[in-house]
């Protein structure tokens, strides 16, 4: 696999396009979606193009220039080269290359130094297609497919888990992709109640989870550990203690732990509260 499917921040970005016919027409639809700003220079420019700079509310800026063998361009986070000319894409390509530009070439499968993927965005999600090997027809073909594909996913229960594993990571629970799956494909646990309920108890592992499962499910009485609701001098006693567990030194006191550094403790609002 030569590009690996990642995803790059396009916020306050300033992507370039340079070329105004068809190949940008398609460059540009590649990344409308982004929160990038557009910059696209060329003699002239299709209808479509016109209309999609006039409908994006400043996003999309037109600038007629002609571009040259030895047009120069600086100051842009990605560059896509896609005039109707070979030799002067070949040209533009040199120039990115030698200043170590981010850049895509759209008219053959080159040097670029990214691949843009056709991506749909559900929610949460997005699922990406990289079509730089496949004719156009072909890829069109199999994004409708991806497209009905996603729709079956739920996002209100997507987000929900999503909610659940941070609780899950603040908490520092153990068997957290486990307690994920388990909830995702359970037919009648109410995610809702779990994620009100989950921060009164301590979820250590997948074990405690199955405890607060069936207490929502069945009913059943549940045996989890409240979290602590421990005063400020108790949870210094607590982690003296703990300290002295793991350490050799069994005669440490809260002077060892420089209190004094910590200024305003009671600005510090509880968990919870």
């Amino acid at each position: 696999m030569r590009y690996l499917p990642v995803s790059v921040d396009t916020y306050e970005k300033k992507i370039l396009i340079l070329g105004g016919g068809y190949l940008a027409l398609s460059a540009l639809k590649s990344v409308i979606d982004t929160e990038a700003e557009i910059y696209m220079i060329a003699d002239s420019f299709t209808k479509d193009i016109e209309k999609k700079s006039e409908e994006s509310h400043g996003k999309i800026k037109l600038k007629e220039h002609k571009i040259e063998k030895d047009f120069k361009f600086m100051g842009f986070d990605y560059v896509l080269i896609a005039t109707e000319e070979f030799e002067l894409n070949e040209a533009l390509e040199k120039r990115a290359n030698s200043r170590n530009m981010i850049y895509q070439r759209f008219d053959i499968f080159s040097k670029s130094l990214m691949s843009i993927n056709k991506s749909i965005e559900h929610g949460p999600l997005t699922f990406s297609l990289n079509s730089s090997r496949l004719n156009p027809t072909i890829t069109d073909i199999i994004f409708e497919d991806l497209k009905k594909f996603c729709q079956k996913y739920n996002l209100e229960k997507l987000n929900i888990l999503s909610e659940i594993r941070s609780e899950l990571v603040r908490k520092n629970s153990q068997n957290i992709d486990e307690i994920i799956r388990k909830l995702y494909e359970s037919e009648t646990i109410n995610l809702s109640t779990f994620l009100e309920e989950m921060p009164e108890y301590k979820i250590e592992d997948l074990k405690s989870s199955e405890d607060l499962i069936n207490h929502i499910e069945k009913g059943s009485e549940i045996n989890l550990e409240k979290e602590s609701s421990l005063e400020d001098d108790q949870i210094i006693k607590k982690n003296l203690d703990d300290a002295r567990d793991l350490s050799r030194d069994k005669d440490l006191s809260s002077k060892d732990l420089n209190l004094e550094s910590f200024h305003d403790l009671d600005k510090f609002k509880k968990w919870g509260n």
